[in-house]
């Protein structure tokens, strides 16, 4: 199989962030540092940023059923991943077809894709078209089961089916991009209507998602509408202020609103709103119900002055010729990004083509913000000051702040890499803890949120800014003793977290009949260790502490402190089992459904007054 020299880095990279996790390959369990075919590490990897889901959500997820590999009837199809979303009423059913190749000269082809689209648009969206070869499937069956399951008895329950067709080569040729662009318009109607998406990718795709976090809008141009006045738009050009960080040039003027509609449907949300904050929430909350509301109704004209407008940032600006007759500037955008104004252009989108409202939809204007910019610290805080309402971000958003390389520097004495920013990508000599993980292990640990963190599964690189100024105090910068302190913490964490998933990897089997939702049990048990043996946690983190304090690297780096307290958490680990397992049993919960259950606030609920009764005396 052939792979550029870029993605194996970004393979063993991928590999060395989830060397705790397992997936299911050949019927059980293996660690992904253990899995050493080129095939599997690449599914994997291109899946998972395929889909922007990172922590145990996706492992979990996750299903190989590629024939060769797993000897199922896959037909055409040889992964698939049945996610939650933010709205509870909906889910993602994302399946996969990977094409591999022996070198780089190939590329996807129109034939294939139209067959695997074809095939899953029928089973999945129409199932009313189904042949009997795939009614009886045993892959296809699985996940029906799964869709059944979901919408039993929920008649508003949404599925939405998304495609993904991967190579290892080229992705679409340019010889076949209008052939592409006809057979993806096949479904347009369904992607409108349905939510039925297909996206092909090839190993610059995949590259990119991993190295910048979206695929390439090459280049686009938005219509501003001009009227007889000279000044219909606004142009800052900044040329003459380098040295203050400024845009090179700033666009504000009014578009219709269908030319927003049509990126959308042309586009996908890894293209577009990558650097968003925040991704659609769906029409039920209440601003989209208000933008939809106004669009539909004899206010639209009152649209562009009641909504904040869209921002948009891109590498490159060109304003083309006006053309006059038509009232409209074209405006040729390379490497567009919408900042802010998901909601408002998926409540648009929805508006047009939901059969509740499309009838009534009447296209208005919008306000437009246009930054041309390459400058990351302006992107950045641009995107901040947009999206402040929100309160939403990445965790790549914080990676520069002080209290973060603080933390590394920290970390680094005990020759650990705090991964903020890929840094273990060339660095494979020390062991990691990364910024998301350090914050999940430090909620499911220290504050006992298990329930939480289950019910947020595969949305680890998303972080309230209130929650993270929570843990990452701005005052610890002035205090020594206390940035130490949450060094440490967040240190004392990752290990529970991780040792624990290694025990549950290698023991689970012994513990299942009488416990089966251990598998699944990671956040949970890692909060029970710190509260069962908080005083020797307490007594590591206090040691720690101390040679933090002493500031002499070597010394921490020699210390037996950290393996010793590793092999601690393994000799107590059946001790934990079986107080959980007393937990579990004494639950009166309905037990039927594993996964709703360990997200049921109910469990978390009796989780948190068992691990906090007085009668549960630490260690």
């Amino acid at each position: 199989m052939y792979l550029s020299d870029e993605i194996k880095i970004e393979l063993n990279y991928f590999k060395r962030l989830h060397e705790h996790d397992s997936i299911l390959l050949k019927g059980k369990q293996s660690l992904i540092k253990d899995v050493d075919d080129d095939e599997i590490l690449y599914m994997l990897a291109s899946a998972s940023y395929a889909m922007d889901i990172f922590d145990d959500g996706f492992f979990e997820s996750f299903v190989i059923t590629d024939k060769a590999l797993t000897g199922k009837p896959e037909f055409l199809l040889d992964a698939y991943a049945f996610i939650e979303t933010e709205l509870t009423k909906e889910r993602h059913l994302h399946l996969f077809q990977y094409k591999s190749y022996d070198n780089d000269k190939h590329s996807a082809s129109p034939v294939e894709v139209n067959k695997f689209a074809s095939n899953m648009n029928d089973f999945f969206v129409h199932p009313e078209l189904r042949a009997d070869p795939e009614i009886h499937n045993s892959v296809f069956k699985e996940i029906d089961d799964l869709i059944n399951k979901f919408i039993k008895g929920r008649n508003v329950n949404k599925i939405k089916v998304k495609c993904h067709f991967i190579t290892n080569a080229y992705g679409i040729n340019k010889k076949d991009k209008k052939i592409f662009t006809d057979l993806l318009g096949k479904f347009e109607y369904d992607k409108q209507n349905h939510g039925f998406d297909i996206q092909v990718y090839g190993n610059k795709e995949i590259f990119d998602l991993i190295t910048n976090g979206k695929i390439e809008v090459a280049k686009e141009i938005i219509e501003i509408l001009m009227d007889s006045q000279p000044d219909s738009y606004r142009l800052e050009d900044n040329k003459k202020k380098e040295g203050l960080g400024l845009p090179n040039r700033v666009l504000i003027g009014i578009c219709n609103v269908n030319e927003l509609i049509r990126l959308q449907n042309k586009y996908h949300h890894n293209q577009l709103y990558s650097e968003n904050i925040r991704l659609y929430i769906g029409e039920r909350a209440a601003v989209n119900k208000d933008i939809i509301k106004t669009i539909t109704s004899e206010e639209s004209q009152w649209f562009p002055y009641m909504n904040n407008g869209i921002s948009i940032i891109c590498d490159k600006l060109e304003i083309g010729k006006a053309k006059i007759k038509k009232g409209i500037i074209p405006i040729e955008l390379t490497n567009l990004q919408i900042i802010n104004g998901c909601q408002t252009v998926n409540a648009l989108y929805s508006a047009k083509y939901n059969e509740d409202t499309r009838d009534k939809f009447k296209p208005s204007n919008i306000l437009i913000k246009i930054y041309q910019t390459t400058n990351l610290q302006f992107k950045r805080n641009v995107i901040s000051a947009t999206n402040n309402q929100n309160a939403v971000k990445t965790f790549s958003f914080f990676a520069n702040d002080q209290i973060q390389i603080k933390i590394q520097d920290n970390l680094k004495q005990f020759d650990f890499i705090y991964d903020r920013k890929g840094e273990s990508r060339k660095d494979t000599s020390k062991k990691v803890v990364t910024m998301v993980q350090g914050a999940l292990a430090f909620k499911a640990v220290f504050e006992q949120r298990g329930q939480e963190l289950r019910g947020k599964m595969g949305q680890s690189r998303v972080f309230q800014a209130e929650e993270y100024s929570r843990i990452y105090k701005d005052e610890y910068l002035e205090d020594l003793d206390q940035l130490n302190v949450l060094s440490v913490k967040i240190l004392t964490g990752s290990l529970i977290l991780n040792k624990i998933k290694d025990l549950i990897n290698e023991h689970s089997i012994k513990y299942l009949r009488k416990l089966p939702i251990i598998n699944k049990s990671t956040y949970y048990l890692s909060g029970l260790y710190y509260a069962l043996y908080k005083q020797k946690c307490e007594t590591f983190i206090k040691n720690c502490t101390k040679l933090l304090k002493e500031d002499n690297p070597m010394k921490s780096k020699n210390s037996k402190i950290i393996p010793n307290f590793i092999d601690q958490i393994a000799a107590d680990f059946e001790e934990l089992v079986r107080k959980y397992q007393v937990f579990y049993t004494n639950l009166k919960s309905d037990k039927t459904d594993i996964d709703n259950l360990l997200k049921s606030k109910e469990f978390g609920d009796q989780y948190n007054i068992f691990i906090n009764n007085s009668s549960f005396a630490p260690i």
